[in-house]
């Protein structure tokens, strides 16, 4: 037994032996070999990005030119800058098994991994700012695709250009938006002395330098007039009506605009055509609305696509039976869009016209009383108008010119300035009984009030008693003529207090109240007459 482990242990060691000299062979005639595809023969590098591994070169050298091309080929694929810091690092490794890249291969690894870095970092955008609303747009271009697309609406045939501002007063970088008018440098003639304002428009069309490119054109246009001037020896004002007539005029954004450099998030920014639909299209929005004459909440509402309860819902404390005075404000809303346009056009037109209305005053009659005493007849007259339009709605117009081709007749109407009289109920007290209506078949003309007999009758407006006694089935009655040409008429009375011919003022004590004539119990019968007709009092007192 102790035999058999003796010859199993000396052939153990015999193999063993032979297997490191093996071993030891191979290395010395290996090593060379491996050197060969590992730096310093003995050693590699390991490229790390972000804290990733991306890959191992065995020169160094050739890192820095892929990481180059690879922040090249992402800056060509992403729209505008990338706020994305973003190093590489290199350690020397000491092995000598390992696989290493070419430059290409790395150059692509480096690649793939920055594409995993821009899609989490910020990048350079612009904020566009109108009041409170605020929209987050990629590049400069976007921007001014949304201001044009605004403009364009009411600037068809592009004779307006945008402007972009620096703000000096802000410290940020932070701009203001400009409309001006846009000028054909090309189809200015130029004269002597104008070159250099030729070029400062060329400059200001594209940008550069500190000329707004409506200055150069005026410059230009005062320069040539001047040069006219010295060849003619004629004035201005022939020269300035070449560059004037009919058409938009002017052309500016309502609403301050400011734009701000800013860096986001990719999913922070609005696509183009998005910002553009959120900009233009309308919204409901509140307005202050003061009241004007002959105004009702009905009419308000109605004259803004309203319901009367939305006016009252937008305006605590108004109720339907509130009277508005005017001059006061209440809220309402009106559809408009974030950035609103204001545009100035032109225009020149003929037209019939009428005169103002020449009143002549007579102190005798009263203000219901008007008579005509010269009808109208138009003019005719050529006129050039300012007419200011936001959002392509009308707001108002300015003439600038009139040309009369034929004057216009004035209607001249003759009118009364004394305050006609008011009407008074002439008993304190009673129980309305009947209306100005039919009644038993026939009209009951005047309307009752039934009240003791002996109750007080008084004048419901001054005047002349006209008659003042019996007076067939109205009884004992009283009638008065006013200044208007209007009477009053007082029936079933038991007594008279005053007699024909006599002057009463308003609240007069008359006579009392009684059930005399053609009468069913104690009252007092009312009428007003006009024009010999009587009338419903109650549409009087």
């Amino acid at each position: 037994m102790n035999r058999k482990k003796l010859i199993f242990s000396k052939k153990f060691k015999l193999v063993f032996i032979q297997a490191v000299v093996t071993t030891c062979g191979c290395m010395l005639v290996g090593i060379p070999l491996l050197g060969s595809g590992f730096g310093n023969g003995n050693s590699y590098y390991e490229v790390t990005l972000e804290g990733n591994l991306v890959g191992s070169v065995k020169n160094p050298d050739v890192v820095d030119d892929a990481f180059l091309d690879a922040r090249a080929r992402i800056s060509r694929e992403t729209e505008g800058l990338v706020l994305a810091d973003v190093e590489y690092s290199m350690e020397k490794v000491p092995k000598i098994f390992g696989t290493t890249m070419d430059t290409e291969a790395l150059t692509e690894a480096i690649y793939q991994e920055l594409q995993e870095v821009v899609a989490t970092a910020k990048q350079k955008a612009y904020l566009m700012k109108i009041n409170e609303f605020t929209v987050t747009l990629g590049s400069y271009e976007d921007v001014m695709d949304v201001l044009y697309a605004t403009k364009n609406r009411f600037d068809e045939q592009n004779e307006f250009q945008i402007n972009i501002v620096s703000d000096a007063d802000r410290e940020l970088n932070v701009y203001t938006v400009q409309i001006s008018k846009q000028e054909a440098p090309e189809d200015l003639e130029e004269l002597p002395g104008q070159s250099d304002s030729l070029a400062k428009i060329g400059r200001a069309t594209a940008g550069i330098g500190d000329y707004d490119v409506t200055q150069a054109v005026e410059e230009v246009i005062t320069k040539t007039v001047t040069e006219e001037e010295i060849r003619n020896g004629g004035g201005q004002e022939e020269d300035l009506r070449q560059v004037t007539g009919d058409g938009l005029k002017d052309l500016e954004f309502s609403e301050r605009v400011e734009i701000v450099e800013a860096y986001v998030s990719r999913d922070m920014i609005t696509p183009t055509e998005e910002a553009i639909d959120m900009v233009t299209k309308d919204t409901e929005k509140n307005q202050v609305y003061e009241v004007q004459p002959g105004d009702s909440l009905s009419v308000i509402a109605n004259g803004h696509g309203l319901l009367v309860k939305e006016v009252l819902a937008l305006n605590e404390g108004l109720e339907e039976t509130t009277i508005l005075n005017i001059g006061d404000e209440i809220i309402i809303t009106v559809p408009e869009p974030e950035l609103s346009v204001t545009s100035v056009e032109e225009s020149t037109y003929e037209e019939d016209y009428f005169a103002e209305t020449q009143y002549i005053d007579n102190d005798e009659w009263f203000t219901t009383e008007t008579v005509e005493r010269q009808a109208a007849a138009p003019g005719h007259h050529e006129v050039t108008m300012l007419i200011t339009k936001k959002n392509g709605k009308e707001e108002g117009r300015e003439m600038i010119a009139e040309t009369v081709m034929t004057e216009p007749t004035p209607q001249i109407i003759e009118r009364g300035t004394k305050i006609p009289p008011t009407y008074i109920k002439p008993l304190s007290g009673g129980r309305f009984t009947s209306g100005f209506k039919w009644r038993w078949g026939r009209m009951h003309k005047g309307i009752d009030w039934a009240c003791p007999v002996g109750t007080a009758i008084m004048a419901s407006s001054g005047g002349t008693v006209v008659q003042a006694g019996w007076f067939s089935s109205y009884g004992n009655c009283i009638t008065i003529r006013h200044p208007d040409g209007r009477q009053t008429r007082y029936a079933h009375l038991s007594k008279i207090l005053v007699k024909s011919g006599q002057s009463v003022s308003q609240g007069q004590k008359i006579g009392l109240s009684g059930n005399t004539g053609r009468s069913t119990g104690p009252h007092v019968h009312f009428e007003i007459i006009i024009n010999g007709s009587q009338v419903n009092p109650l549409n009087y007192i």
